[in-house]
Order: C-alpha cells, then structure tokens, then sequence
C-alpha cells in the first residue's frame, strides 16, 4: 500500500483531474471555483503511486446542532480511486487515517452522502437522515389567503440573502436535529456552487427575516431546495410566493429535510405525491465524547453497553452509562464487547438510536441488537426521538 499523504494547495490540479475522471465531471469555470473552496476548507488525504496520485479523499469540518449541543462533525466527500488503483484497500487506508485525525481533533461524528450503502457501512456508517419529497401539479396548487398584510417580500440571489437569511436557519428548529452549524464559508461555498439558486425572503417588520425559500428553476419544474419560517404569517408568505409562479412551471417539487411527510397541509391530499427517499449517512468517532455531552431527556439507571466497532477500537468494549441528576458517567470497564452487558449493539445501530432515527425497542424485534427489556426501555425512554434532518449535501 502506498503511503498516505496530507495533501496541501500544491496538489489541488491533481487531485481535481482525479475528481473530473473519477466522477465523470467536465471541467468549468463555475466547477474549479466551488471546487477550489470545498479544498481549500478541507483536510485532503491522498495515495500516490510513485509520483502520481492515485487516490484521494476530502474530510470537511463542521459543527452541528443536535437539540441544543453542538458537536464537531466532519463531512467526508470525494473518495475516489482511478479505476486501475481501485481494489487495492486504498479507500479503507484512507478512512483510518480520517478516523484517526478526527479522533485528534476531538471530532464526535461523520457524515457522508453514500454512492452504496453497502459500501459505507463497512466503514461503520449508516442511514441516519431521510427526506420526503413532494410533487404537485400547478393546477393544484392551494389558493393562499394572509392573515394579514404585513412587511415587505424580497426576491434575491443567494450570496446576497445570505446576511439576512443566516439567522433565520440558526435559530430554527428544523436545523437543530443534527443539522450543519453554516459558518459563512459555507453559505459562500452553496452560492458557488448553485449560481442558479435564487431566495425569496419574509421581512415581517420591514428588516429582519422571519422566512425564506430558497428555489431555482428546473424546466418546467419549480425545486424548493429549503424552507424556514418563524410563525404563522411568514408560513403564509412564502406560501403564497412560490404559488404565485403556477403560470411558469408545471410542476413543484420540495425536498425536505424532514423525513416525514405533511400531504395534510392538501385540502385534498391525494393531489401530492409524496415519497420518503433515503439521503446520507452518519457514524459515531469517538462514542466517548458523543455520549458525555449527549442531550438526554430524562435519567437512566445503570446499565452497561457492548459496544462493536471494528475500525475504530476507542469505541469498542463494554461501557458503564448512568444519568442523574449529577450528569452523565459513562466509562469503558472492559475492552471485550462480548462480555456480560445489558444491551448489545454495534456502532451502526448506536449511531441510528442515539440521533434519534430508529428506536431502541423496535431493533430488539427485528433482531438488529440483542438485551433485556428493562434496560432497552430505560435507555429509550431517555433519548432523543425525534427524526434527525440535514438540509446540506456534501
């Protein structure tokens, strides 16, 4: 195997020829400049063979926002191989030394978009975050009446929303569930990358957002990429701007980043179409510093965890979990994940329970972690369930 190199601004052309091939890109002005931004704010790793690279593979810091802890989460992207190095471990290299840094950096989590799901979860990820996403026709859209005419509605591009927008996603509750904490590089990076994404924003006191749409159009298709609002009015708002546009496009569609589907806002429901669709992936790094700070909701009586996690050994063991009123203790007693627990579980299925998108009861009955009853209910009663969302892709 060759050696792992922590690539640097010299190495940029290389390894974007390497992103063009590998993922059958053409290379654009409009490319190299959000490419170029991704790099520059990411911890690169690369394989060369002799003198050339052969592999490469992006770790993006970030922070996010899960019910009111922010954790350090590293995004990974990019993993590639041109195809005559591929099957060689190269990509599993590659992930251990990632593991290894973030670990160093006190990262809790990571999250990646998957290619396979299969493929990823070798690496100890898993489905975390799902989206619903909605279609309708134009000529059933609703007809939207205000409560009250209020305020002043603004039609921009990104980068220039972005100053008036960026607290609005902050302080909303639908990016508190395991969504990115969007520092400015980030929002900058989204403009480079989506020239064409165009917001209309709810200034309800004529100054300050309180909700915004971000959009483009798609052919005959109207895409909502992200909807946040504050309260009822602003809800109607941008309601009533985006059916505003049912002469222009045929059809509207929304991703969401809340995986439940809401076809009962419809007078008549049947007229949208809604489909949950799986989105990324996410695992825990260091289970040590995830769970210490972890928002439990209520306390939890001692219990010991068997923990698998075959690629990074940290986390694997048997850990002692207690919650009262003096915090949380939680502390490996065994480095043997076989040995006596109450509940056993690998990283993947601790990743989904903990971050709230399956519970701990339904995956004793399907057979996906093994337990008594009574510790599986007092561990479940006492976390967080609601569905975890993420509204970036990187």
């Amino acid at each position: 195997m060759s050696e792992i190199h922590t690539l640097t601004a010299k190495n940029l052309d290389e390894f974007y020829q390497l992103y063009l091939y590998a993922f059958n890109n053409q290379d654009s002005e409009e490319r190299r400049a959000f490419f170029n931004d991704r790099y520059e704010h990411s911890k690169v790793y690369g394989l060369l063979n002799g003198d050339k690279l052969s592999s490469g593979m992006l770790s993006i810091p970030f922070k996010v926002n899960f019910h009111g802890v922010t954790y350090k989460m590293n995004g990974i992207g990019d993993v590639m191989s041109y195809p005559e190095f591929g099957g060689h471990g190269a990509i599993t290299a590659l992930m251990r030394q990632a593991f290894a840094d973030m670990r160093s950096d006190d990262v809790a989590l990571s999250y990646l978009a998957p290619f396979s799901y299969e493929f990823y979860r070798r690496f100890g990820y898993e489905e975390v975050f799902d989206r619903a996403v909605y279609k309708i026709k134009n000529t059933d859209l609703p007809r939207v009446k205000l409560s009250e005419e209020r305020g002043q509605f603004l039609r921009l591009p990104l980068e220039d929303a972005i100053s008036l927008i960026d607290e609005v996603y902050e302080n909303n509750a639908q990016s508190r569930n395991g969504g990115l904490k969007r520092e400015n590089w980030w929002w900058h990076y989204l403009g480079l990358k989506h020239p064409r994404w165009q917001v209309g924003v709810y200034l309800e006191d004529g100054q300050n957002a309180s909700g915004y749409v971000i959009y483009e159009a798609a052919g005959n298709t109207f895409k909502i990429q992200e909807i946040m609002y504050t309260n009822q009015l602003s809800y109607q708002y941008l309601q009533r701007f985006i059916c505003q546009h049912e002469s222009m496009f045929e059809e509207f569609e929304y991703a969401s980043g809340d995986p439940k589907g809401f076809p009962d806002v419809m007078a008549n429901p049947y007229v949208v179409n809604v489909k949950i669709m799986p989105y990324m992936m996410a695992r825990i790094i260091n289970l040590q510093k995830f769970v210490d700070t972890y928002p439990f909701i209520q306390k939890v009586k001692s219990l010991r965890l068997g923990v698998k996690d075959e690629l990074i050994p940290q986390n694997n063991g048997i850990w002692r979990l207690k919650v009262n009123v003096n915090g949380t203790s939680f502390e490996k007693i065994s480095e043997n994940e076989r040995n006596l627990a109450d509940i056993h579980l690998d990283i993947q299925n601790l990743t989904k329970v903990f971050m709230g998108y399956r519970q701990l009861i339904h995956l004793k009955q399907v057979g996906k972690i093994t337990g008594n009853i009574e510790s599986i209910q007092n561990l479940g009663l006492a976390l967080q369930s609601e569905s975890p969302m993420l509204w970036d892709y990187f």
